[in-house]
């Protein structure tokens, strides 16, 4: 096609469309016209309609998993983290948590300087939400670690929303309840919001468990009652957004604050100071200031993202001492600066399509101060960090263009370098491949190399303390209460990692439903262990850290980092995601469909070979019969109009009903030159791509992509969904195309849960998540022993299962919701030191489930004013089999270290909330 326009018609499209989309395509030209826009109208161009929807990310690997606003409407949650944590099984990375176990969030499509920007903000006001693989954070300026979390946010929302929380444990002994306002309101292209949360959480003591502690104090028969297995404590934080879209610069800034303070207190047991017997408490203090702001704009033909993050931390820790009066204090101060520059452009074109090209810039300083009354000296570091890096995405076979024999394929490279302070120059460097041989099906595989220097928390923390802490000594088999130590270690060194990461993602023939299966081969060495677990395995490769006094028995551990010479692990994941429609009809909408009732038919068989009650199809056969006998008329008279359909007919009569020449002959000119016979080809290629779940952006020619851009060169959204509402409404039901088979990708047939006829119904979804763990290794020194830590010789943080699943699914019907989440664990083991009374530990796996059932009573009682309004009422079922994870020594004993009421001393726990919305 010549040129491809959103507001110009081609009376080719109109020639194949059913007579109800012809007028809609047609009443937008006319719209066009009337609002004075310029007529680049030519051969074998289009006009379409349809609303406006901004914000997709329009990459050229599938989504991992999505969710519309109906979706989301089925989590319950009562804002944008808490669809986070419940689409945490589509969210968790691939290489063993390189990335620190969080995703990269966008906005919009546009990357944001923190998610403090949205955190708080509703649900409801949320459009769709899109889950990427790790590949796809290279785009925005950040490694291949992290998956990354498009949220698509609505153009239209106002509400205040006033929500309260009241939780206990079914075995009681403590409760928690937490308040929280919330203000937010899009519009006109701007947002404001304001949040105010509080939370406070109760004392629970071993006493309250059914401990008994014996105490040495004279006088003192039991310790239980002053040692806590949850801290008393409360936080406060405020938060400030305000965003705003500059329309006439193409810009856009975003602007954040937040502000918290967090108190806890904990019981560690008793000290006799010589003149009063009084509880040993650990008193926390940390009080937050963050400062947020992000800037975006275009830069001639690139697209430019400057992002700038504070955090200002104060943390004081009061640790009493353990034999004498009076307290130790251990302070920390934190001052971080992160900011990062992103220029993305498209600098060359290829055969296949357009290189995307990203350039990132960041200068990073943080610095932490610690002090400790236990020390001679305080101490502080200093981090200034400078990086840059690129990262290209080169196609290399497109669908029915370049190489189109092999599907779609496309290279993605990266490189950059850092430069730190304490550290010197770090480098690193990927390469991948992203193919996709048929339609429904992608493959990644991704090479990674890595620098990395440890955090400045893991170098500087101050030391703290802690007395009394129940230990399982592996050398005696014995339970002990010894001192743990943690804090920082200043000779830590920097990592070098070595991965692969293979991926398969695979649309199922299922109502919208997807399979994701990664593969990852984790290598690194000078490997920094931030937090150790006390093993056998951990003293025989750390003895130091270890003490003992003469007869052996365990007195204290130091947990403070370490460094490993050389970690080798393989992880294995299947992702399981699935969204539809509980009952309803096909015209109800359903899956991806967006069907609706409403939507117009055109009579049967117009161009298509669909029955009374079935949408017609696009009939390439009869199409061309009928551009046949229309071209078969004299140049010089008038065709037979009765052949096209009732929409076009209507395009090409006067007011008094008569063929008008100057249409007709136009439309001659476009349906049967030899421009015209090609045209319709390549329209049915362009619908075919276009209409795709999600639409194969990478199979549409060069000049439509250019003129779906926006001055920023990104896909304009508004655009292409304009170009899909009408291209791929020709059907009649304004939904996706029939997919093979002749069925929607949304339709009942499709979809298990759905059912014919009625209309109405509800929503569902399911994200299920299993990893298998293939190998987990350490070596302490080049040909020294190595630690199998699934074997349970494990140095880090507890025993490691080789299993483990989590499940997140829910449905929302009618105003009534529930939410199930699930955890497994499966089974572990942490080895014993070999030596005559050592034994070894046995984990049981463990399977819990959280239930959250809530109605919207509003809808439940149709009150479209009044109190009830917009009110939903909440059930919580934490753990609701009151699961626990056995373990046992090798005698079947369970150790009073590992006893289930300290691993988990909470058990079931219920909740209510109630939330109103105005």
């Amino acid at each position: 096609m010549n040129s491809i326009r959103i507001a110009a018609v081609s009376l080719v499209a109109l020639g194949w469309a059913t007579g109800a989309q012809a007028q809609d395509v047609a009443q937008a030209a006319d719209a066009a016209s009337e609002t004075g826009e310029e007529d680049l109208t030519g051969p074998g161009t289009i006009v379409v309609s349809g609303e406006r929807i901004r914000g997709q990310l329009i990459v050229d690997q599938p989504p991992v998993a999505e969710y519309d606003s109906e979706d989301i409407s089925a989590f319950g949650g009562s804002s944008i983290a808490d669809i986070i944590a419940a689409i945490e099984p589509s969210t968790g990375g691939a290489r063993g948590g390189r990335g620190g176990g969080g995703p990269v969030f966008l906005v919009n499509g546009i990357r944001v300087s923190s998610p403090r920007e949205f955190r708080s903000y509703p649900p409801e006001s949320i459009a769709k939400i899109e889950v990427f693989a790790e590949e796809v954070a290279q785009r925005f300026g950040y490694d291949p670690d992290q998956r990354v979390v498009n949220i698509v946010l609505k153009n239209d929302y106002s509400a205040l929303t006033l929500e309260g929380e009241l939780e206990a444990p079914a075995r009681g002994g403590y409760w928690r309840n937490e308040e929280e306002a919330t203000y937010l309101r899009i519009a006109d292209g701007a947002r404001l919001n304001f949040n105010l949360d509080f939370e406070d959480t109760s004392l629970l003591t071993e006493a309250e468990r059914g401990f008994t502690v014996p105490s040495a104090i004279p006088g003192v028969a039991d310790e239980a009652p002053f040692r806590s297995l949850v801290s008393d404590s409360w936080q406060v934080e405020g938060t400030a957004n305000y965003a705003r879209a500059f329309i006439d610069s193409g810009s856009s800034l975003s602007l954040n604050a937040t502000a918290s303070r967090e108190e806890s207190t904990g019981l560690s047991g008793l000290r006799d100071t010589g003149s009063a017997v009084e509880p040993i408490e650990r008193r926390r203090r940390t009080d937050t200031l963050s400062l947020g702001a992000a800037y975006n704009r275009s830069i001639g033909s690139w697209k430019a993202t400057f992002t700038s993050d504070a955090v200002l931390a104060n943390g004081d820790t009061e640790i009493d001492r353990r034999n004498a009066a009076g307290f130790d204090t251990a302070e920390t101060r934190t001052r971080t600066v992160v900011n990062k520059a992103t220029l993305t452009g498209y600098p060359v074109e290829l055969p296949a399509g357009e290189v995307s090209a990203t350039l990132d810039l960041g200068f990073d300083w943080k610095r932490l101060e610690s002090s400790d009354t236990r020390s001679a000296s305080d101490a502080s570091i200093t981090r200034r960090r400078f990086d840059g890096g690129i990262n290209l995405n080169i196609p290399i076979a497109r669908r029915g263009e370049a190489w189109g024999a092999i599907g779609n394929a496309s290279i993605n490279l990266s490189a950059g370098a850092e430069d730190l302070s304490d550290f010197g120059s770090l480098t690193n460097w990927t390469a991948g491949l992203n193919w996709s041989p048929v339609e429904k099906l992608n493959l990644q595989v991704t090479r990674i190399w890595r620098e990395a220097a440890p955090g400045i928390s893991a170098l500087g923390n101050p030391r703290i303390d802690e007395f009394n802490v129940p230990v399982f000594d592996f050398a005696t088999g014995q339970d002990v209460l010894a001192t743990v130590t943690t804090g920082g270690n200043p000779n830590l060194g920097a990592e070098t990692q070595s991965d692969w990461k293979l991926g398969a993602n695979w649309e199922l023939p299922l109502d919208g439903a997807r399979l994701q299966v990664d593969y990852g081969i984790n290598r690194s060495r000078d490997v920094t262990l931030s937090s150790p677990a006390f093993t056998a395995a951990f003293e025989q490769a750390f003895p130091d850290r270890v003490t003992r006094d003469a007869g052996g028995e365990l007195l204290a551990i130091d947990r403070r980092p370490v460094t490993l010479y050389e970690t080798r692990s393989r992880t294995l994941s299947f992702g399981l995601s699935m969204r539809g429609r509980i009952g309803g009809s096909d015209e109800s909408g359903g899956g991806r469909s967006g069907r609706s009732g409403g939507s117009r038919r055109g009579p049967p068989g117009e161009f298509g070979g669909g029955g009374e009650n079935e949408a017609p199809r696009f009939d390439p056969e009869r199409f061309a019969k009928m551009r046949e006998q229309f071209c078969a008329a004299p140049a010089t008279g008038t065709p037979d109009l009765s052949q096209l359909p009732e929409g076009m007919r209507a395009r090409l009569v006067d007011a008094d009903g008569n063929p008008d020449p100057a249409r007709v002959e136009m439309l001659r000119q476009r349906l049967c030159s030899a421009d015209g016979e090609a045209d319709v080809g390549r329209f049915a290629a362009l619908r075919e791509a276009l209409c795709a779940e999600p639409p194969r952006i990478d199979a549409l020619p060069p000049q439509m992509l250019e003129r779906l851009r926006g001055e920023d060169g990104e896909i304009d959204q508004e655009r292409l969904n304009q170009f899909r509402a009408r291209i791929c409404a020709v059907e009649g039901t304004g939904g996706p195309p029939r997919g093979e088979g002749g069925q929607r990708g949304g339709g009942a047939a499709m979809n298990p849960f759905a059912r014919r006829g009625g209309g109405g119904g509800g929503r569902y979804f399911v994200n299920l998540n299993h990893t298998i763990a293939l190998q987990n290794e350490v070596t302490l020194a080049q040909g020294g022993p190595v630690f199998d830590q699934l074997d349970g010789y494990v140095l880090g943080s507890g025993a490691i299962p080789r299993h483990s699943t989590r499940l997140e699914g829910g449905m929302f019907m009618d105003g009534y919701g529930a939410r199930l989440s699930g955890n497994y664990l499966g089974e572990a083991v942490l080895r014993g030191s070999g030596l005559p009374g050592s034994s070894d530990l046995f984990f049981g796996d463990l399977v819990t489930f959280d239930l959250r059932l809530f109605a919207d009573l509003g809808q439940i009682l149709k009150r479209e004013e009044g109190f009830f309004k917009g009110f939903r009422v909440s059930f919580v079922v934490d753990n609701i089999f009151d699961g626990q994870r056995r373990v046992v020594d090798a005698n079947g004993d369970v150790p009073d270290a590992y006893d289930p009421r300290r691993i988990d001393p909470v058990g079931r726990y219920l909740g209510i909330d109630l939330r109103k919305m105005f």
